[in-house]
């Protein structure tokens, strides 16, 4: 997948949001005795990394892993996040690591045995890490399954197995309560167009994507070449969604009046019918287990008489 243009014209946005480019699902290979021993996993990145026992004392340096632990309970392990790292509300009290460059020295002063990460941080923070001691695991996940297995991974690693089990039933099953509905025969498929920064929009084999289908939609942007696509003004007015849904939060720019207001977007027919709404950005591009969140309101979005 082609990520630098990407990467640097966004690269703030990805950060807070998690965005990846990982396909392997994150997996444990081996593990010895029951109170956690010598572990090997298989991170995002295909990278297998081996563990002396469950971590105590663990470091997230990007949102998604860090909304991951506390999902799972494991949020009293957490002793450092990344700054963007703001939900849940716990961790306004959790020591900040830096942002986009992290703090190593700082890091290696809380004396982790484990590192959570996204794979957007620099890969040198993360082996300056390394070469301290410090092993680090990459989530990076592409579709909804992919989410499920990263939830798996981080239950499996902090020894909390069965509460991620239990999360990703629940998960499955409101997504489940929606698609019964959303998926049902009968059912329109309208014209959706998913802008989660400037221009910026899913294409096929990213969560946006998946996000658009159980929420009974049909993605305008299905037929671009890789997951997260640039596209014109030409590409959106010829396209002619049904609905327009931007993204909103503190570092989104995106809002209706700029969006209307673009050249020949008057005549798209979610323009003409005022079906322009925004959503939480964290909800759709922190691909945690807040993602079905993003996707309940959606399917509310794209499928008002429904619901």
């Amino acid at each position: 997948m082609v990520k630098s243009v990407f990467m640097v014209a966004i690269v703030v946005v990805c950060l807070v949001g998690g965005f990846s480019g990982g396909y392997l699902a994150a997996s444990m290979i081996s593990s010895q005795g029951s109170n956690g021993g010598a572990m090997t996993f298989t991170d995002d990145q295909g990278r297998n990394v081996t563990i002396d026992g469950y971590p105590e004392r663990i470091v997230s340096v990007a949102p998604t892993p860090t909304e991951m632990l506390f999902a799972v309970g494991a949020g009293d392990l957490v002793v450092g996040v990344d700054g963007y790292s703001d939900y849940p509300v716990a961790t306004e009290n959790i020591t900040k690591v830096g942002d986009f460059e992290l703090n190593i020295e700082q890091i290696v002063t809380l004396k982790p045995d484990l590192i959570l990460s996204s794979d957007l941080v620099p890969t040198e923070d993360l082996e300056m890490l390394a070469s301290n001691g410090i092993p680090y695991l990459v989530i990076a996940d592409e579709t909804i399954n992919d989410v499920f297995a990263s939830i798996r991974l981080v239950g499996n690693v902090t020894n909390h197995a069965a509460d991620a089990t239990a999360l990703v039933s629940s998960l499955k099953a409101r997504i489940t309560a929606v698609t019964n509905i959303t998926l049902a025969a009968g059912v329109s498929k309208p014209k959706v167009y998913i802008e989660y920064y400037p221009y910026w929009t899913f294409g096929p084999g990213s969560f946006g994507n998946d996000l658009i289908k159980l929420a009974g939609g049909k993605n305008v942007a299905d037929d671009q070449n890789n997951e997260y696509a640039s596209v014109t003004d030409e590409y959106v007015v010829a396209k002619n969604p049904d609905i327009i849904v931007y993204t909103t939060g503190a570092y989104m720019p995106n809002n209706v009046t700029e969006i209307v207001s673009r050249p020949g977007w008057s005549l798209v027919t979610a323009v003409e019918n005022s079906d322009v709404y925004p959503l939480d950005d964290n909800l759709i591009s922190r691909y945690g287990p807040r993602i079905v969140d993003g996707l309940e309101q959606l399917a509310e979005i794209v499928h008002p008489e429904l619901f």
